[in-house]
């Protein structure tokens, strides 16, 4: 089965989409850009990508492609306004010290009943990046699922041998933990990058990894340098997702359709980002065409089956993995 997920901007991702637009205040509405989300989620997508251009501090302009709101807040509000679709909001590593960073999106994910990720956004130092994946990582993992009993009888909150404290101390992090935000549903948010040949260390321990949009070739290139880089860490190419942009601006929903269904086939992805060129219509024309084009071939869900991200990218449930260790 195919997993699709919406890359979310008010405008669209064609850079003078904001040009041919009337009502550009409207577009900068949380209510407009909540109306994305909405169309996404009657669509059964995986999830929305929300992007953050403003993460580095700008020069002499701002990109018309950004969402002018923080991604984490920008979550916190979808989450309520919606039910089922993942949210995935990006953060970079070099912005905000680890232990805040887990408990913000733990938090995100407890609000959404399991339905967050994080899109991390590396700070160019390699190891420095993957000491505070280590500390993040280790952080979600303070509770077991069921560590939280609420034993009125017995005066107990908790049971103390279900919390693990981290007591990290690497090479730029030293951190005890435990974090103090119960686990969600889906035990923790989901992990995700965009991969870069020099961000490999980063996209290995990731549970999604998103393919720059480039061409299928160069797709199987970084593909099999990231397998090498899982094995390396003690994973397989099952423990992940792997999807590609596509700017569904070629024509009819059966050419777009035999597009991603092809190169799907051909690089061994899992999905896609949709990258619409105009929102709101290319959500709603997506939404409307190609995924029924998609579902009438039997690649893509009639339905949500899962009520977490990890459920609906078909992920294994951190706790799942840790009594399997």
């Amino acid at each position: 089965m195919m997993h699709i997920g919406l890359s979310l901007t008010p405008f669209g991702h064609h850079p003078t989409a904001w040009r041919v637009k009337s009502g550009q205040l409207d577009a900068l509405d949380f209510s407009h850009i909540a109306a994305q989300v909405k169309k996404a989620e009657a669509g059964g997508l995986d999830f929305v990508l929300l992007a953050d251009s403003f993460g580095e501090r700008p020069h002499d302009d701002l990109s018309p492609l950004a969402v002018p709101f923080e991604p984490t807040m920008l979550v916190s509000a979808l989450a309520t306004a919606t039910s089922r679709i993942g949210l995935i909001a990006t953060a970079a590593t070099h912005q905000h010290e680890p232990y805040n960073l887990a408990r913000r999106f733990a938090s995100l994910d407890l609000i959404g009943g399991g339905r967050t990720g994080w899109n991390v956004i590396g700070s160019g130092d390699r190891e420095r990046d993957q000491d505070y994946l280590a500390v993040v990582s280790g952080l979600w993992g303070s509770w077991e699922d069921d560590a939280f009993v609420y034993d009125k009888a017995r005066g107990r909150f908790f049971e103390p041998d279900k919390m693990h404290v981290l007591n990290h101390k690497g090479a730029h992090f030293t951190v005890r933990g435990p974090l103090n935000v119960d686990p969600s549903p889906q035990g923790r948010p989901v992990i995700s990058h965009v991969l870069t040949p020099d961000t490999l260390d980063i996209a290995a321990l990731a549970d999604v990894v998103f393919l720059p949009e480039t061409t299928p070739d160069a797709w199987k290139a970084l593909a099999a340098s990231l397998l090498e880089r899982l094995v390396a860490h003690g994973r397989q190419r099952e423990d992940i997702k792997l999807l590609a942009n596509i700017v569904p601006s070629i024509g009819t929903a059966s050419d777009i359709a035999d597009k991603m269904q092809e190169q799907a086939a051909a690089t061994g992805l899992d999905g896609f980002v949709v990258l619409p060129p105009i929102a709101p219509e290319g959500v709603a024309s997506f939404v409307d065409e190609v995924i029924l084009e998609l579902r009438q071939r039997g690649v893509f869900r009639h339905a949500y089956d899962a009520t977490t991200l990890r459920g609906h990218l078909g992920l294994a449930h951190p706790a799942h993995l840790e009594r399997a260790s």
